[in-house]
């Protein structure tokens, strides 16, 4: 790292400190000192050692790297000397030679380096001496009471100049506190530099004019001192690399630890084709929320491990309960609750490093002691098992189950929320409320979590423990998938229902996959589609084969499944979606048959190349064997009963059809209407033009009638020559201009109705109302308030036939 990598205020101090030696440097050349009585050869004797000593270092500590090390340097013993000796201007020349030589030799240190440990040293001997000479009364002369508090307080603003230096220095660069940079590292050291001052000190006294002895009285010491702190400081380096490496061991066999447990809770997890990757999303759920609250150590490490096995005791609850599309009994529920205890069972023998076992046996406690297995209640259920309780609940709820499809993220905030205080612990949902957002969005940019969209392809995985969790889930599919198909026969008999929810069974089998159900048409010459899911659904809806090659036809015709390559010529789109297409280059599509009677054939799309393996062949195939009874079922169930409702005259429904349909809306609670029309005077089109003429009267109007509704509305055929339409969502003034527009249809049709005495004949509607629920809370009252009013409507006609004939008498 160069000078312009470091931190700015690491940069604006550096330079602070070499222009203090400089000022230093200055100071010592133009300003008078007290003199010395040292010879020239003494001076350059010292000089020679300082530059030996110089390159004396014992590392201290590495702060960044094995090149950025703080170390120590016996040259200190022979600056200190000098500035006893010498005064400031020895003491700065020796302190700035002697550092200069450790900076150059072995390894020449960066200029930015070497200017900036020059200038300190140099420094921390000027002010030493400064120090000195104050105290000892501005002479070198040595004075037993006066020199020895000198050279106390000189090395004590040696010491604290130079290792206060350096650590301010790395603490601003390596963003640590200076102060405890300090006390770790060089308040120790503290003793060697009181000692070689006063060995320094000693010495001068006593050899005051004899260079030899002194340098023979300090060596020694300065030898010890060297040799003491080397062996000290590389054992100390040898038990620190020991812990390193105890801890970097540690963490591996923690990260091999939860990689294991991590590999088999997804192989478990993989069984189960609803809560497939189900654990790593409460991981992540929980981690988050653990993490916001504070938990550190091994309290998060709990949570990180528990969440993958907080499912674990599932292993002994029967499959047929996991997988219940509908409501549980109390004794399957009473199964269900068995497994946070039997989770804690599994794994009592395994000595976790951490509390893992609280949040398996007690995620599924609630605040208010209703919970299971042990009913605890409020601060008695683990922090923990709090924390993963929100995470589990959450992801239930935004994930699509046996029994409900996946709830959008504010919907099922919304019920985190609602339940705080009762179910969840109300500080875990704060912090839930803190990170769920930004967890699910990061998730989102990964594809996967609650704002995914479901419908998109799925990207292909190149992690060999996800493939093999993929593997395991594809090969349970197929019993999975039959369980659900054999749900569906024995509670589904209409087409479209049984349609609809095989290939939704379909889609949670194969993620990412378009799906289809094609069946022939009225008459038996296209296939076509009747439902469809995953991707491009918006697209293929209501679409329909492209003539006699269509590959769908071919492979109906033939009974012999097709795997291969998408063709964009097989279905004719007739939708007008407005999503994106997304291209695809895979199909496999499977023929369904019944008793030698071809029905249909299922489709199934993917965006990858060869993405259907013989294992997903057999998989559909099998399905649609076992959907084909259903599907023949739900084609003749349909038939019966559009027979059994249709009026065989005018093909509209009959009153037992409606009488259904009104019964469905009470029941939901619905806001809808009942229309009721008479044909005026319809006794006499029969009495005069024939029965058979009226017949087609009642034909004409029933189609007057079915042009002028909606789609779902509900028009029925009522006794001879009146009308029922149900309306859905209207109010009081949309019934009236309904009324109004379809009795002005009745009146503009013409039924050729031509009388030799009497003339054309016009036809005419009286109308009775009534909406439920303002007026009407079932059928048998809605009926009665609209025929209440057809009768109203019907003298009002009368009234103005009276009227019309009294005026053409008076004219006549």
């Amino acid at each position: 790292m160069g000078f312009s990598g470091l931190p700015r205020k690491a940069q604006v101090y550096l330079v602070g400190i070499i222009l203090s030696g400089l000022a230093a440097a200055w100071a010592v050349t133009f300003i008078s000192w007290p003199g010395s009585k040292a010879s020239n050869l003494e001076i350059l004797a010292f000089l020679l050692i300082a530059v030996v000593l110089g390159g004396k270092k014992i590392t201290l500590f590495r702060h960044i790297g094995n090149d950025d090390a703080v170390s120590m340097s016996l040259g200190f013993v022979i600056t200190f000397a000098g500035m006893l000796r010498f005064g400031p201007v020895g003491a700065f020349s020796l302190g700035a030679l002697s550092c200069l030589s450790g900076c150059l030799y072995p390894k020449r240190q960066p200029t930015y380096q070497l200017l900036f440990n020059v200038s300190l040293s140099a420094l921390e001997a000027f002010m030493g001496s400064i120090v000195y000479l104050l105290i000892n009364g501005w002479t070198l002369e040595m004075r037993p009471v006066e020199t020895f508090i000198a050279v106390v307080l000189a090395t004590l603003v040696y010491f604290a100049v130079n290792t206060g230096g350096v650590s301010f220095i790395i603490g601003l660069c390596s963003d640590q506190n200076p102060a405890k940079v300090w006390k770790e590292t060089f308040l120790w050291t503290a003793p060697s530099y009181l000692a070689g001052a006063c060995v320094s000190g000693l010495s001068m006294m006593q050899f005051d004019n004899n260079t030899a002895y002194i340098f023979l009285f300090i060596a020694p010491v300065a030898y010890l001192t060297y040799q003491s702190y080397s062996v000290y400081t590389s054992r100390t380096e040898e038990k620190i690399r020991h812990v390193e490496e105890m801890s970097s061991r540690q963490e591996q066999l923690a990260d091999l630890y939860l990689a294991t447990i991590k590999s088999l809770a997804l192989a478990i997890d993989a069984k189960d084709q609803y809560t497939h990757q189900h654990i790593l999303r409460v991981q992540r759920y929980a981690v988050a929320i653990a993490k916001q609250m504070g938990l550190t150590g091994g309290d998060l490490e709990a949570v990180n491990t528990g969440a993958l096995l907080h499912d674990i005791g599932k292993l002994g609850v029967p499959e047929y309960v996991l997988l219940k599309p509908g409501r549980l009994t109390d004794d399957e529920f009473a199964k269900i609750k068995q497994h946070p205890e039997i989770g804690a069972a599994i794994l009592d023998p395994v000595e976790f490093p951490w509390p893992v076992l609280p949040v398996v046996k007690y995620h599924h406690e609630k605040w208010d002691g209703t919970g299971y297995p042990e009913g605890l209640k409020g601060e008695d259920i683990p922090l923990t098992a709090r924390i993963m309780a929100v995470a589990d609940v959450y992801d239930a709820l935004t994930s699509t189950r046996s029994y409900r499809t996946a709830w959008p993220h504010e919907k099922a905030a919304e019920v985190i929320n609602k339940d705080a205080g009762s179910h969840f612990d109300p500080m875990v949902v704060q912090a839930f409320n803190e990170v769920i957002v930004q967890v699910i969005e990061e998730m989102l940019s990964e594809g996967n979590g609650p704002l995914a969209d479901r419908t998109l392809v799925s990207k292909p995985t190149t992690d060999p423990s996800s493939e093999a969790a993929k593997v395991i889930s594809r090969t349970s599919s197929e019993l999975w998938a039959l369980y659900e198909v054999a749900q569906t026969l024995s509670t589904s008999l209409g087409l479209d229902d049984t349609l609809d929810i095989l290939a939704r069974k379909l889609e949670t089998v194969f993620t990412g996959v378009s799906c289809l159900f094609l069946l022939l048409d009225e008459n038996q010459e296209r296939l076509e589609v009747r439902t469809a899911v995953g991707p491009n659904h918006e697209f293929f809806r209501h679409g329909k084969t492209i003539g006699i090659q269509s590959r769908s036809l071919k492979v109906a015709a033939s009974e012999q499944t097709f795997v291969g390559e998408y063709d964009p010529d097989d279905l004719m789109f007739s939708s007008q979606a407005t999503s994106h297409w997304t291209e695809l280059q895979s199909s496999l599509i499977v023929p369904i048959s019944y008793l030698g009677r071809v029905l249909g054939t299922i489709n199934m799309y993917h965006a990858t190349p060869n993405a259907f393996t013989d294992h997903d062949r057999q998989t559909v195939e099998t399905i649609a064997e076992r959907a084909a009874m259903a599907l023949y079922n739900g084609i003749q169930f349909d038939l019966t009963k559009s027979q059994d409702r249709l009026d065989p005259l005018t093909g509209v429904f009959n009153m037992a059809h409606l009488t259904l349909a009104i019964e469905e809306r009470c029941r939901t609670l619905r806001n809808f209407a009942i229309l009721c029309l008479d044909i005026e005077n319809f006794k006499a089109i029969n009495e005069n033009f024939g029965q058979q003429k009226g017949d087609q009267v009642l034909k004409d109007i029933a189609g007057v009638l079915r042009q002028g509704i909606g789609e779902k509305d509900v028009l029925a055929r009522y006794g001879i020559d009146q009308f029922i339409i149900l309306l859905d969502n209207v109010d009081s003034r949309f019934i009236q201009e309904a009324t109004s527009q379809l009795q002005a249809a009745i009146a503009d049709h013409d039924a050729d109705l031509l009388h030799f005495s009497l003339g054309k004949l016009q036809l005419w509607a009286n109308a009775g109302t009534a909406i439920y629920p303002s007026e009407g809370d079932d059928m048998a009252a809605l009926m009665a308030v609209a025929d209440t009013r057809l009768h109203e409507s019907k003298a009002e006609s009368r009234l103005r036939s009276m009227s019309r004939s009294r005026k053409r008498k008076d004219v006549a």
